[in-house]
């Protein structure tokens, strides 16, 4: 271990924070062990990076003279989706400031991709938002937190998920209300977090920094230990219902029982069932496709599976960006009425990152979804694998369970001090999966472990947040104007 880490107060700090949420030890290895020649020198030369690209120009962000207009990027994006949807991913959009960033991953893909970079790549998640990290179940039943959605996942630099989760943290912070000395210390300790853990990462033994991942009960006693009177609240408040949220609970909460059979609850426009005439044509196909998704689970999962039968299907909206997509849900059953497993098929489309990062190694866009969430997460989903629609289109899908205990922050509702708090939450975990999915100790050598990268990157946050409202407004005068059509949505 180098000695500077020890001896600088901001790294060392950083780096006992990230501990406590890792749950690990700050000095493991034995420090007087130092650090392995090997890891130093991809380290070091990290560090020359630097020369041609100093960590001060990620706070130098300037639009490209050619910036493509942020509207022809959705209109491009909406040629390729579901027609009746659109207004509902528009209206979603324009909500506010945050909305918009959050479905606009494909805009800030170009500003990324137009920027020098650093050329250290990881599988990065591609859309590194705050709320796309939350807590799920594992395949051992307990609550872990972790990155939870990987539609844009490919290999590319570290820093664009870095960019995109501190550029996130900004703009929710001023949709928030806060005064900008708060919404810059959320993002400063967001990136200190991430220092701290690919710091610490990077000088573990590979296979404790591999199963290293942060359950909900850690977060709840750093909370506890830490965390505000109101914050405390809030997280419990919020494990509770991710706890709640099983295949029972959604039995009760989705399906309605017509004429002695259950059936998937209509919620129009948001889930859509299939007239009598189409079910039994869509439900042979959904049957053929389970089939052959099953081939791309772990046998004795395939095995799981293969004890439950496919009762109905219906097509659901979801999220903000990934709305107008194909996505579906399928209700299945075990031997008796209370055992049901509810699936969700996803479309997965060509990564926004990938015009500028390079395609995918993949030929499947469901199996680079699936591969990529494998490789970043801790602990994935049992059920998750890929499949090619059956139907005359042949669209790839990805599978995951639809309501497994998943749980997010309300972000829109976060004090100043909690905002904080999951900040560093967030950052901490995006390191963690950097590391797993890329070289911890070259991501050390470039960021460092001084303050520099965290003013630089405040700097950019704030500019970005400044470019996404000009971009919100650019949407609003779109749909005043009648070229995008927006639906008004409570949900």
């Amino acid at each position: 271990m180098a000695s500077s880490n020890l001896d600088d107060p901001h790294a060392a700090e950083a780096r006992f924070d990230a501990a406590r949420l890792l749950g690990i030890d700050a000095a493991l290895p034995n420090p007087s062990a130092g650090t392995p020649a090997t890891t130093a020198l991809r380290r070091e030369a990290a560090r020359s990076v630097r020369k041609q690209l100093p960590r001060s120009t990620f706070g130098q962000w300037q639009p490209a003279a050619d910036r493509p207009d942020p509207i022809a990027i959705l209109e491009a994006q909406a040629s390729a989706r579901v027609a009746d949807l659109l207004p509902v991913r528009h209206g979603r959009m324009a909500a506010s400031a945050f909305a918009f960033f959050r479905g606009a991953a494909a805009v800030m893909a170009a500003d990324l991709g137009a920027e020098p970079n650093t050329g250290i790549r990881v599988q990065a998640c591609g859309d590194a938002h705050l709320v796309n990290f939350g807590a799920y179940a594992a395949p051992d039943r307990k609550l872990v937190f972790d990155l939870n959605d990987f539609d844009e996942t490919l290999p590319a630099p570290f820093e664009w998920d870095l960019k995109r989760l501190v550029a996130s943290v900004e703009v929710a912070a001023r949709d928030n209300g806060f005064e900008a000395a708060e919404a810059r210390g959320a993002v400063t300790r967001c990136v200190d977090a991430y220092q701290g853990a690919i710091s610490l990462l990077s000088e573990m033994r590979h296979i404790d920094a591999w199963y290293s991942r942060i359950d909900i009960d850690r977060v709840m006693e750093a909370v506890e230990q830490f965390g505000a009177p109101e914050g405390k609240k809030a997280t419990s408040r919020e494990v509770r219902k991710a706890m709640r949220r099983t295949n029972l609970e959604s039995l009760e909460k989705l399906t309605v029982m017509e004429q002695g059979r259950l059936r998937i609850r209509e919620d129009l426009p948001l889930i859509v069932r299939y007239d009598t005439e189409q079910s039994e044509v869509v439900k042979k196909l959904v049957a053929d496709a389970l089939t052959d998704y099953s081939r791309t689970l772990q046998p004795d999962r395939a095995e799981l599976l293969s004890r439950y039968h496919l009762v109905d299907f219906a097509r659901k909206v979801v999220g903000v960006g990934s709305v107008g997509t194909e996505t579906f849900m399928a209700l299945m059953l075990g031997d008796r009425d209370d055992d049901p497993l509810f699936l969700q098929l996803k479309e997965a489309k060509r990564s926004v990152l990938a015009p500028y990062a390079g395609d995918s190694s993949y030929s499947h866009e469901g199996e680079r979804v699936v591969q990529g969430q494998r490789l970043m997460q801790a602990a994935s989903d049992s059920f998750l694998g890929w499949v090619k629609g059956t139907g005359p289109r042949k669209l790839d899908y990805y599978v995951r369970q639809l309501r497994d205990m998943k749980g997010s922050a309300d972000v829109e509702s976060m004090s100043p001090r909690r905002l904080r708090s999951y900040a560093e939450l967030c950052g901490a975990t995006l390191a963690r999966a950097h590391s797993r999915a890329g070289d911890a100790a070259a991501i050390t050598g470039y960021v460092g472990v001084g303050r520099g990268l965290r003013e630089s990157l405040a700097d950019y946050a704030s500019a970005y947040a400044d470019q996404n409202a000009i971009d919100h407004q650019l949407l609003l005068e779109a749909i005043s104007s009648g070229r995008v059509q927006a639906a008004e949505l409570n949900g």
